[in-house]
């Protein structure tokens, strides 16, 4: 504050001088239209340097940083919103084309054998959550279509950090089966998972045969109940959390069902074709709920 005041009285003459300059030009009466051009020339070429003047001198009271951090600040906000919105564009179609390839990687997971997706698994040092999500996936019956695309979304999210390359390798090498491929991606600590792979192969076979029994008393007591409209039977099976599946899809599939029986009570006409469409209503429903249920008791065990 103490410069600034030093600067006025420094400069005050000057100042004084520039602005009477300024108000004579300002108040003085207009020149006539005869004036020549040249006089009217040299008048905006005094109100010009006059008011130029008084310009320099209000720069000169400033702070000699002022313009320098003014200008600084405008360009460096300016590139560096432009830098932000650009780096901000470029990371959000990354992220959407990393969950993309995630979820492709998870579609071709759930297409291989069991001991096949557990190597694959070991090799890219995945956790037991990976594996049992698609364990269930692979569970999954024709008619699941809405809950196999949440579940190959959800496993693509844990598969996102994975390194691209090696995954890439390991499901191309498992497709060609190529073993000489597989064992350099794999590492010496993996070499004892083929000797084990018929072992597995049939301990999961005998474990299905084991289920099949109490999954398909399960799916046939859900069938009587959402056939004759059974309210606890209903919630019961509606209220699953533990299985992802198309609610949707079961509920059409029951109203095929009920509408079938209801043409067989009221109609006669055309009988054939309509239990012959009644039929498939209860297959499709019939398998839905096998399918369900069997996910179901799995992921509970």
């Amino acid at each position: 504050m103490a410069q600034v005041g030093r600067l006025l009285v420094r400069q005050w003459p000057m100042l004084q001088q520039h602005s009477s300059t300024f108000h004579h030009l300002l108040y003085s009466p207009l020149l006539p239209v005869t004036t020549k051009t040249g006089s009217h020339r040299f008048s905006l070429t005094k109100v010009h340097l006059a008011t130029r003047g008084v310009h320099k001198l209000l720069r000169g009271l400033r702070p000699s940083d002022y313009q320098d951090a003014n200008i600084g600040s405008s360009s460096s906000g300016s590139g560096s919103g432009s830098d932000s919105d650009s780096v901000t564009y470029k990371s959000r179609n990354e992220l959407k084309r990393h969950a993309r390839r995630a979820v492709r990687w998870a579609m071709d997971l759930s297409s291989f054998s069991t001991p096949q997706i557990k190597r694959i698994l070991r090799v890219a040092s995945l956790d037991q959550d990976v594996l049992d999500a698609l364990i269930l996936v692979k569970k999954f019956g024709p008619d699941v279509r809405e809950g196999k695309r949440r579940q190959f979304n959800y496993i693509g999210k844990m598969l996102r950090d994975i390194e691209p390359d090696l995954m890439d390798a390991l499901i191309q090498a498992t497709k060609d089966s190529d073993e000489s491929k597989l064992q350099a991606l794999s590492g010496p600590e993996t070499l004892s998972i083929d000797d084990n792979e018929e072992e597995e192969e049939a301990e999961e076979t005998d474990f299905e045969e084991e289920e099949d029994g109490s999954h398909i008393d399960v799916a046939t007591r859900w069938f009587d109940g959402l056939i004759k409209k059974d309210v606890q039977i209903t919630n019961e099976v509606y209220s699953i959390s533990n299985v992802e599946f198309d609610r949707q899809e079961l509920r059409k599939l029951v109203r095929r069902v009920h509408s079938g029986l209801e043409d067989k009570v009221n109609s006669e006409e055309n009988g054939g074709a309509k239990d012959a469409a009644r039929v498939s209503a209860e297959k499709s429903l019939a398998r839905f709920l096998r399918s369900l249920a069997k996910s179901s008791l799995v992921i509970d065990m």
